[in-house]
């Protein structure tokens, strides 16, 4: 039995991230709006939509389940981990953040504009903890190229 998310039509998904990308601004450790599909998966794009919807609502919690479903069918995606530690920020997690960030860089090897992402965005994280130095050294290596 087919579950129900793949019982909607392609075109509402379209839709929706259509009206997404109209109303993206930028998150907390990045210059400019993240992509508005971060994956082919049609039952993915339906949970992060509906993630989006949650964040952008203040609705934290169930932000973080619908990203954790997605993380379930595609647990090497790092724009998944990227928008999990942004929920993580929200929520004053710092620690969490920066781990998760972390892991987003790990599965984001040959996507330089993410890394620097999770690198500003652990940099505002150990700012927010007290961690300056640590802030300091994460801002660096975002303006760093890679090589």
């Amino acid at each position: 039995m087919r579950n129900a998310l793949g019982r909607l039509p392609h075109w509402v998904g379209v839709l929706v991230l259509a009206w997404l990308a109209a109303c993206a601004k930028p998150q907390p450790g990045t210059d400019e709006p993240l992509p508005v599909a971060v994956s082919e998966n049609p039952a993915v794009t339906t949970l992060v939509a509906q993630a989006r919807v949650d964040f952008d609502a203040a609705r934290y919690p169930s932000a973080s389940a619908q990203l954790e479903r997605a993380l379930r069918i595609e647990p090497r995606n790092p724009w998944l981990w990227h928008e999990l530690a942004q929920v993580r920020f929200r929520q004053g997690d710092y620690v969490q953040t920066e781990g998760l960030a972390a892991r987003s860089n790990g599965y984001a090897r040959d996507q330089r504009r993410l890394q620097q992402a999770n690198w500003r965005l652990i940099a505002e994280a150990r700012a927010r903890a007290g961690d300056s130095a640590g802030a300091a050294a994460a801002r660096a290596k975002a303006e760093t190229p890679e090589r």
